[in-house]
């Protein structure tokens, strides 16, 4: 028997220390559920498990920054809403009022009070919108692609319930003559029952009210609607113009003005519709008259410029909608200023500014319309996004789970499988020193 060293109590030793360790470890496991605590457990799995925790992190906060950028976006729309609805809505309300010829040069001073509070008020929600204190709707960089501008040919069919009896059509491409004029008469034809409009000052007959010549066709038009509302509604009691007026009121005369190159006159009763030629340059040149009485119709084309709403994106939001950084999301945020959207001079005060008004209201709400219909896609698509990164999230988190976290079943039979062989490797180590006691009694003996 060799006792110079115990060999079977060394062994016993060893496996007890080994039996220890893996005790602690399976311990560590169990307390902490992770199987990775450390790089020794496992260094690739770590590796990869830190990667995909960084990637899990910010997939959680991609989830809340997308939260806040619907925030955002429905703060924009509800305040683009708001100036659509209860206020461009009601100004455009009021420009039809105000273009209706019952409606006197005082009455429309009126509605222009309240269009300017309008205005005001617009101005102010693109001032005063904003989102934990940025500024939405009035950004210092404004980008504005100009809408493109074409001329449009539209056509019009009239069944006159009394009667039609003019439909002037001069070409919109060539100026007026300042030798150009037409009148209504009623027949017999006399100084008392016609009402004449001349373009040149002074006028080409006595009788004649003066129109000033517009810088084009559109605008001479233009200003003989306006001269001829304002005798409607004169109160200077000119003998000469209370003339005009009586004819044109006795005789429920009505103007209207289509697009640039067509004027339209109505009336209760039969009258004369008579024009002077146009100037020897060709200027004014007339394509086309016609009138009709009750029962008839009239069809004519007119023209009128049209132009697609302008960008006036401002500057982009830029929302980062997942863990990496290319993961963004721009959001183009408007410039909702009256200047921007073409109604910081909306004028009423007479009829032809009013008619003009609406075409300027609408292009104002065309414009707004089309960036809240931008906005609700935008909200669409950071709705999916979102759906998105939370699938995205939950997924990454099961594989992050597999390789990180501990298998508790596993990890509590590894317990008990070390914890037998400590308390056998300690029963053994007690017998293995035993032994050496049992020598020394022989020796002693």
């Amino acid at each position: 028997m060799i006792i110079q060293h115990n060999l079977s109590a060394l062994n016993t030793y060893n496996h007890f220390n080994k039996a220890n360790m893996f005790l602690s470890k399976a311990a560590e496991k169990l307390s902490s559920g992770l199987r990775i605590n450390q790089a020794c457990d496992d260094a690739a799995g770590l590796a990869i498990s830190e990667k995909m925790r960084a990637q899990i992190r910010g997939l959680y906060q991609a989830q809340r920054n997308i939260q806040d950028g619907i925030s955002l976006i429905q703060t924009v729309e509800g305040a683009l809403a708001e100036i659509e609805n209860s206020n461009l809505q009601r100004m455009r309300e009021l420009a039809v009022q105000a273009s209706n010829g019952t409606v006197t040069d005082q009455e429309r001073q009126m509605i222009q009070r309240e269009i300017s509070q309008i205005i005001d008020e617009i101005e102010a929600v693109a001032d005063n919108t904003e989102f934990n204190g940025k500024k939405l709707l009035n950004g210092p960089n404004v980008q504005i692609t100009p809408g493109e501008t074409t001329v449009v040919a539209k056509t019009e069919v009239i069944t006159p319930a009394i009667g039609v009896i003019g439909v002037y059509i001069l070409d919109y491409t060539q100026n007026l003559s300042s030798t150009l004029a037409f009148g209504l008469e009623a027949s017999p034809a006399n100084t008392h029952s016609n009402a004449m409009f001349s373009f040149s000052n002074p006028p080409v007959k006595p009788n004649y009210i003066y129109s000033p010549l517009g810088t084009d066709t559109q605008s001479t038009l233009e200003n003989l609607v306006a001269t001829f509302n304002s005798i409607k509604n004169d109160t200077s009691g000119d003998p000469d113009i209370t003339l005009h007026k009586n004819f044109i009121n006795d005789n429920n005369i009505q103007i209207r003005l289509y697009g640039m190159d067509v004027i339209v006159l109505t009336a209760d009763t039969e009258i004369y519709f008579n024009q002077m030629p146009a100037g020897p340059d060709g200027s004014g040149l007339m394509s086309g008259c016609w009138w009709a009485v009750a029962g008839y119709t009239v069809d004519f084309t007119y023209h009128e410029l049209q132009t697609t709403p302008s960008e006036i994106n401002i500057m982009d939001t830029i929302l980062q909608v997942g863990p990496n950084s290319q993961d963004i999301f721009k959001i183009a945020l408007p410039n909702a200023k009256t200047s921007q959207i073409g109604i910081n001079n909306i004028d009423v005060t007479n009829q032809s500014n009013a008619e003009q008004a609406i075409s300027m209201i609408d292009q104002a709400i065309d414009t707004i319309l089309a960036e809240r219909s931008k906005f609700g896609a935008y909200q669409n698509a950071l709705e999916h996004i979102l759906r998105n990164v939370a699938n995205s999230s939950e997924n990454l988190t099961s594989a992050e789970s597999r390789v990180r976290d501990a298998d508790m079943a596993k990890e509590m039979m590894g317990f008990l499988k070390e914890s037998i062989l400590l308390e056998a490797s300690q029963a053994l180590l007690q017998q293995a020193n035993q032994s050496q006691d049992r020598i020394l009694n022989l020796l002693k003996s």
